[in-house]
């Protein structure tokens, strides 16, 4: 994509529920899904979450490129 750097990760693996997840965050001991968020907002980027039960899992972080002129 023109002006984005983006990176992804996809496995096939058990996947979970994204809503639930989410609902959970703050309030458990994983930080992961929180400090990847959290990190991207920080440069203008953002990170999407796709999964589910049996589908695998998909992370997807899009930033800014700073090296890009407009």
């Amino acid at each position: 994509l023109p002006h984005l750097v983006v990176g992804m990760v996809k496995d096939d693996g058990d996947g979970f529920d994204v809503g639930a997840t989410d609902a959970r965050l703050g309030r458990t001991a994983g930080l992961g899904l929180i400090q990847m968020r959290e990190r991207a907002a920080l440069v203008g980027g953002r990170v999407q979450v796709r999964s589910g039960l049996g589908l695998g899992t998909e992370v997807r972080v899009t930033i800014p490129d700073s090296r890009a002129t407009t």
